[in-house]
């Protein structure tokens, strides 16, 4: 019996280690077929990397080629071949006309880099001005602002020049070749001097194009940025100037203020409620946010005006009336001045109070405001 159970065993652990070791070759098959795989993946895309940077280097060297018969003082040296057919005397009009447009496209690109410059270098006095504002530096006398519209109309109209120029150019170039492989047909020697010299004009002209087209791309990039960087700074300057004229008129007003409780005495003849112009009434609880220089909180206001002369004049009869508490506040939003004497934290103490307002005249069309500021 044990002998059986012994034999059994064995075998379950012969057939358990025969299970694991195909198990084991199997999994060793299928990383080796993975390894595999990755490896092929990964020489394929060597060789497609190969061919494309061969491909690149065979452009490049091709470019260069052209660009070297181009730049070759040698080339520039070499008179016009004697034209002695109807269609040299063509090639030899058509290159003049070439040559001459060449020319041009170059000034036209001097002309707009030279534009360009000069915005560039009204952003960086607009920038340097911007930035000298915000350390409290204040220019004598500050950059103007140009009109956009009209440097924006002058730089479209040179594009649309250079752009016509460039057509124009290239419809000659085609024109020159097809005149170049006519000639061949009937010249066909490409050693001839005719077919040389103009071969490599024509090679020359293709690749002075495509430097033309560069240059203006570049030039039109970095117009673009200097738009962009222009309106973020005009923005900032705006920005600036805004707040700095909130602070002059807080200046102003505090000043006002200050001279009118200085200067007017306590009236001996009671006032009225019909001597005070409340201007704008409020109705229930008017709610408005950030305003400069005023805590947060309700506020009872006692009148509401956008003139300055009846602001005062309220202000003043309030004082005259026994209240140097008056004070106010100007919400930018609403262009008004809201004046009042008190001010609470809490609605219910605001309420409260409006409720034991008593009979002062000033006091006849009290209101709550709320003040949230951020």
């Amino acid at each position: 019996r044990l002998a059986q159970l012994a034999a059994e065993a064995k075998a379950q652990e012969e057939a358990e280690a025969k299970r694991l070791a195909e198990e084991q070759a199997k999994a060793e098959e299928a990383e080796q077929d993975r390894l595999a795989q990755l490896a092929a993946e990964a020489k394929a895309q060597e060789e497609a990397e190969a061919k494309r940077l061969a491909e690149e280097q065979a452009e490049q060297e091709r470019l260069a080629a052209e660009e070297k018969v181009t730049d070759d003082p040698k080339t520039d040296e070499v008179q016009t071949p004697v034209a002695t057919d109807a269609v040299a005397k063509s090639m030899e009009n058509l290159t003049k006309l070439t040559d001459e447009s060449k020319m041009q496209q170059e000034d036209l690109l001097d002309k707009l880099s030279q534009s360009i410059d000069s915005k560039q270098k009204d952003l960086d006095d607009l920038k340097e001005e911007n930035d000298l504002s915000e350390q409290g530096i204040v220019r004598d006398k500050p950059k103007v602002f140009k009109s956009v519209s009209a440097e924006n109309a002058a730089l479209e109209s040179l594009q649309v020049e250079i752009d016509g120029l460039i057509e124009s150019q290239n419809s000659k170039i085609s024109e020159l070749e097809d005149l170049y492989n006519e000639r061949l047909k009937e010249v066909p020697n490409e050693d001839d001097a005719v077919n040389v010299f103009y071969l490599r004009k024509i090679r020359g002209l293709k690749s002075q194009q495509r430097q033309v087209r560069q240059a203006k791309a570049n030039l039109l990039t970095k117009l673009e940025d200097i738009k962009v960087a222009t309106e973020i700074e005009r923005k900032r300057r705006i920005k600036r100037a805004a707040y700095d004229n909130q602070e002059a008129r807080y200046l102003k007003d505090r000043a006002a203020l200050n001279l009118i409780k200085e200067n007017t005495p306590v009236s001996s003849i009671p006032l009225t409620e019909d001597d005070f112009d409340f201007g704008e009434r409020q109705n229930n609880i008017q709610i408005i946010k950030d305003v400069k220089n005023v805590d947060s909180g309700y506020y009872l206001v006692i009148a509401v005006h956008s003139d300055v002369s009846k602001r005062d004049e309220f202000l003043t009869k309030t004082v005259s009336s026994g209240q140097s508490d008056v004070d106010f506040f100007y919400d930018v939003s609403t262009s008004k001045y809201f004046i009042y004497h008190k001010k609470f934290d809490n609605i219910e103490s605001a309420k409260s109070a409006i409720e034991s307002k008593g009979n002062k005249p000033y006091d006849s069309n009290m209101s709550i405001v709320k003040i949230e500021n951020q």
